[in-house]
């Protein structure tokens, strides 16, 4: 059984290398999309975004894949299982290599009509098909990369896929820069994508081959069992993920088709603080699971209940910061970080993140629907509230005049009333607990999440900044000064008291 000294070590390891992929993501990110306007204006930043949009649909497969391998990896490796692991190992590649050749059919008929599909202007169909192209193929290697890695994930050292992600990032966004200063070029981003997505793939190999020789991946340890387990539970996981992603990507596809190129890149802009939020809960996320799968697989379920609970109250304290100071200093981050033309567009930017205090707090108990094989209900319940958000996202851009506001408006409603109500009671559920054992530590986020919107508005009233420096010397004061409100307020003293226990343990 894993010591808590060795969790926390390669927690601690994990969050450090997670939190260096974010920030490279978000400083990265804010980088490289005035770029894209710069180069190839907004509609071509919207055909990018399209682009990796629907590569994020084919993901509804490969994410629930990899929860269930990754699930039954883990308690093969706890076992010290090696016929098991290289079975699961095997069988779950070959299996998804079989898979992306089925899909490829259904990708090509989707490149050949591409220009009856997509709504776009200035560039040839030839140009933005490559661009398709290269972007979906990185993503396919991204995701067979992902299922190599699976080791990593099952011995915790989810630092290790996060260093050869940020070998990705590096190498496209180096490419990005260096391909459009010499031509401003669409096509040329997806080269950017296929390379860095190529390099990252190879690193992810050697690295398995030196770490984990036992592991081989060879057709004899095909196990058509193994599969048919794995597909049961993916399958569920795969409906989960289209509700997920019919609250998530649905957004940009819909305005696409109603309301062209522009709109879709106008949305696609203010909407990279979204994503930018979901990548910063994605990092804490990424460190929690494990640590719940482990628990899981030792049967502490003691230890279990109570860092699942933890969790919740972390996400919303970690969160309630960022959240409310972008909510807070919307226009502002907008005028200096795209120009004055997307200012008028800060309602959507509170629209896109204020709901996703409740929305992210709320992500690391679903992986206890994962871990216990309890994915059935999560999965319909998920898929039809993503079809009720397409089907009233339509409406309503029928019926209001709203224009980019209509599905953003839609999409928070209903995300926030599956979560808020559905997710934390169905986890409860599982763990035989009250339905109201999570609610709680969802609240302790919120009342932060509050005190950082009334320190911002007095911040604004006091001194508005007009620089980035300005701006972010205004959220060091508020952050410093929702430090007390935080440890006094919203933490219990149970849970002080851990904290200060990890503190002087570290000093």
């Amino acid at each position: 059984m894993m010591s808590t000294k060795g969790v926390r070590y390669e927690m601690s390891l994990n969050l450090g290398t997670n939190f260096l992929a974010l920030v490279l993501n978000i400083l990265l990110g804010l980088v490289v999309v005035p770029f894209y306007i710069s180069k190839i204006g907004v509609d071509g930043y919207g055909i990018v975004a399209l682009a990796t949009s629907f590569s994020a649909y084919l993901s509804i497969v490969t994410i629930a894949i990899d929860a269930a391998v990754g699930r039954n990896f883990t308690l093969a490796m706890r076992k010290d299982d090696h016929m098991a692991s290289n079975a699961i190992y095997s069988s779950s590649i070959i299996a998804a290599i079989l898979l992306i050749l089925a899909l490829l059919p259904f990708i090509a008929w989707f490149l050949y009509d591409i220009k009856d599909i997509i709504s776009y202007r200035s560039y040839p169909a030839g140009e933005m098909r490559w661009v398709f192209v290269a972007i979906i193929t990185s993503f396919i290697l991204t995701f067979i990369r992902g299922l190599f890695l699976v080791p990593a994930f099952a011995s915790n050292k989810i630092y290790i896929q996060r260093f050869i992600a940020i070998l990705e990032i590096v190498v496209r966004t180096a490419l990005i820069f260096l391909l459009l200063n010499a031509s401003a070029k669409l096509s040329l981003i997806g080269i950017a994508f296929f390379i860095s997505s190529l390099v990252s793939f190879v690193a992810a190999l050697i690295w398995i081959g030196r770490k984990f020789p036992f592991l081989k991946l060879r057709m004899h340890y095909f196990d058509q069992s193994i599969v048919r387990y794995i597909g049961s539970m993916s399958f569920w996981l795969v409906i989960n993920q289209i509700g997920t992603l019919l609250f998530i990507n649905i957004d940009i596809i819909l305005l696409n088709h109603y309301y062209g190129a522009t709109a879709t890149g106008e949305f696609s802009t203010v909407a990279q603080w979204h994503t930018l939020l979901r990548s910063f809960a994605g990092v804490f996320v990424a460190i929690f699971t494990p640590v719940v799968y482990k628990y899981y697989a030792d049967k502490d379920f003691s230890n279990l209940l109570k860092f699942s609970k933890y969790t919740v109250v972390a996400m919303g304290l970690v969160l309630a910061i960022p959240i409310g100071i972008i909510v807070a200093y919307s226009d502002v981050i907008l005028k200096l970080w795209v120009g004055e033309r997307f200012t008028h567009f800060y309602p959507l930017m509170v629209l896109l993140t204020g709901h996703l205090i409740f929305n992210l707090s709320v992500l690391p108990i679903l992986s206890i629907n994962s871990v216990y094989n309890k994915v059935k209900v999560p999965g319909l319940t998920s898929f039809f509230c993503g079809i009720l958000n397409l089907v009233l996202g339509i409406l309503v851009i029928k019926t209001f005049n709203w224009g980019i506001y209509s599905v953003a408006v839609v999409s928070a409603v209903l995300l926030t009333v599956k979560n808020l109500i559905f997710s934390p009671t169905y986890a409860a559920k599982i763990l035989e607990q009250s339905p109201w054992f999570y609610y709680p530590s969802i609240l302790r986020g919120c009342g932060l999440f509050i005190w950082v919107l009334l320190l911002s508005w007095l911040g604004r009233h006091l001194l508005l900044p007009g620089s980035w420096t300005g701006l972010i010397l205004s959220a060091a004061v508020i952050g410093l000064c929702s430090i007390p409100f935080a440890w006094f307020v919203s933490l219990n003293k149970d849970q002080r008291l851990l904290i200060g226990k990890l503190i002087r343990r570290r000093i």
